[in-house]
């Protein structure tokens, strides 16, 4: 068939669409077009032949929705042939596509890939995932592996990003399913891989003043997109409550596959809850913290990557070169923000399945090296932290990213309990960091110290400030400061809760083991029997 004619029309009714007069008929006839049985064949034809972006873009709308539409007619053999043949265009022409076309590209590419997902071999997976793997180790500008991986992720992670396939539950848990156990720890590796070429460069060449003109970074999806949707992953259920948290419809029940949490219930995270909030109502989830803000349970498979000192220390060391690329030549725009939300994630590890004993360290041993890695890591954040200006617009995401790591590290910590026995009972938590990690006096003389000073911080915006007309401090501009001060002394509270309980159980049990642990944790948390903060300004 000639597609001449239809892509005149289509390039007309691209340019009408974003004339207010002429939209409505425009836009009917835009959304016909996944609706004609030749819809890919001419989507095709438009990308190849058309030199509007607009005109490709809507193209490629229309190749989506017939795909998702006509799947059942199309075949898997034809999809997974117009999937490659999608990329193959993808690869070979990506500086010469207009970005948003580019970007439009690879999600309709991650689409079609999870639509087949389930159909396909896992050698036809495993293949394609190698195809994204390589792709993302070259890291051209711009990365079209980055680009499809960060989509395929948002597609089979069935969040609110997830497309509409009309399809049953099943379907989305099984492609989630099937995917995280090898793909996404592939893409991971692969994004780390790249991440720390990047660092490197930017370390190699600290200091040095580059010559020439300076080309901005700039990439729609870089490797710190795809780590932190790999950190963010909400893994399935390994048990028969099969659970894709409530992206799919609200759960009676939360998972708790793999956590070896000491509380658990209504009980383990109350002060968590807002003020009103009701937990004990039939069919209410509580999400207080166990989906919201905490770090999702990793499988075993992962033990090997995110126990890794290196990986660790890789984000928090990105995140300070990103401070320093204010030209943006090494990390495109936003990469902080980023390394961030990886930073918050890795801090919050927390399950038996991650911390699963190996042939040479036990599952303690594993967490007080993971917990000497976070602490180090962390250490170097808050000092720097301290010395900034708190109440500035400038330092608002590095203070209040600063204290949700700190509280997710904690809180993780005191939810986790030791295997370790001493005189038949098993060792507090607090005793665990005590004995087996030697920075913890130092971390929570830190953390109390960054705590004084925003509670002093948040003094002086109450006492100077002029609150008439508010409603709340909602609308003041430098409010983050006292929020910031609600997540430490959230966490803070919490150690106090822990130690006072920890009294109780050395009291009760006479063991002089914990008692001596027990005596330094609670000098160096200045915490009385009232549960007071100490002086330490």
């Amino acid at each position: 068939m000639n597609y001449g004619r239809l892509l005149e029309e289509l390039e007309q009714a691209s340019g009408d669409f974003q004339v207010p007069a002429t939209r409505f008929a425009a836009e009917k006839m835009l959304q016909d077009l996944g609706k004609r049985p030749d819809a890919v064949d001419f989507g095709k034809y438009a990308l190849v032949n058309s030199s509007i972006g607009t005109a490709k873009f809507f193209a490629l709308r229309g190749i989506k929705e017939s795909v998702i539409s006509s799947y059942a007619v199309m075949g898997l053999a034809s999809a997974l042939s117009l999937r490659d043949e999608l990329l193959q265009l993808a690869l070979t022409n990506s500086r010469d596509i207009e970005s948003f076309v580019l970007d439009s590209l690879c999600w309709v590419i991650a689409v079609i890939t999870k639509r087949a997902w389930m159909d396909s071999t896992e050698d036809q997976r495993i293949s394609f995932t190698h195809v994204l793997c390589e792709d993302i180790k070259r890291h051209n500008t711009p990365c079209i592996g980055l680009v499809v991986a960060a989509y395929l992720i948002d597609e089979i992670s069935g969040g609110s990003k997830c497309s509409e396939f009309s399809l049953p539950w099943e379907f989305h848990y099984l492609c989630k399913q099937s995917f995280e156990n090898t793909h996404l720890k592939l893409l991971f590796e692969a994004a780390l891989n790249v991440m720390h070429h990047q660092l490197q460069r930017s370390l190699d060449t600290q200091g040095v003043s580059p010559g020439g003109s300076r080309t901005i970074a700039y990439e729609r999806r870089s490797a710190l997109h795809v780590a932190e949707r790999a950190l963010g992953w909400s893994f399935t259920s390994s048990d028969e409550n099969k659970v894709i948290d409530l992206a799919f419809g609200s759960s009676g029940a939360v998972s708790k596959a793999g956590a070896s949490g000491r509380r658990s219930g209504s009980s383990a995270h109350l002060g968590d809850l807002e003020d009103g909030d009701e937990y004990n109502k039939p069919g209410h989830a509580i999400l207080d913290n166990e989906l919201q803000n905490r770090t999702p349970f990793f499988p075993t498979e992962w033990q090997d990557l995110l126990l890794n000192n290196d990986v660790l220390a890789l984000f928090f060391s990105i995140y300070e070169a990103t401070l320093n690329d204010q030209m943006h030549i090494y990390f495109s725009p936003g990469s902080s923000h980023m390394a961030l939300q990886c930073m918050i994630q890795i801090s919050g590890l927390r399950g038996k399945l991650i911390f699963k004993q190996t042939e040479t360290k036990s599952a303690d041993t594993l967490r007080a090296h993971y917990a000497t890695a976070i602490m180090q890591n962390q250490l170097r954040i808050i000092r720097h932290v301290c010395t900034m200006d708190l109440t500035s617009d400038a330092s608002e995401e590095m203070v209040v990213a600063t204290t949700q790591m700190i509280r997710r590290f904690i809180e993780a910590q005191l939810d986790e309990q030791p295997e370790t026995t001493v005189a038949g009972e098993r060792l507090h938590p607090l005793a665990l960091l005590a004995a087996g990690v030697p920075e913890t006096f130092e971390y929570f003389g830190e953390v109390s110290r960054f705590i004084c000073l925003l509670l002093r911080a948040t003094s002086g915006i109450l006492k100077t400030g002029d609150h008439e007309g508010y409603e709340d401090f909602g609308d003041m501009d430098n409010y983050f400061v006292m929020q910031a001060f609600d997540e430490l002394a959230s966490a803070w509270t919490s150690i106090i809760n822990e130690i006072r309980e920890w009294r109780f159980q050395v009291e009760a049990s006479g063991g002089a083991e914990q008692g001596q642990l027990l005596g330094s944790s609670s000098d160096i948390a200045g915490a009385d029997t009232d549960g007071q903060i100490g002086n330490r300004s």
